[in-house]
């Protein structure tokens, strides 16, 4: 888990893989705008408390556990 901002490699990894998925599906490129705010967004996510790897894929589908 994170304590005060630090986010442990595992945890790194994971949040690169989704941000790679994420963008390979939707064909964002690599050194786009659109990337670099996917990459902040899931960070965002990730650091409120979603650390989940499905509850964060879900988050970026738009899908919600109510669907």
């Amino acid at each position: 888990m994170h304590v005060n901002g630090v986010v442990e490699p595992d945890q790194l990894a994971m949040l690169t893989t989704i941000l790679e998925e994420h963008c390979q599906s939707c064909g964002i490129p690599a050194d786009s705008l659109d990337r670099e705010n996917l990459a902040a967004r899931i960070v965002t996510l990730f650091m409120s408390g979603m650390t989940g790897l499905d509850d964060l894929k879900r988050a970026l589908s738009g899908q919600s556990d109510n669907a």
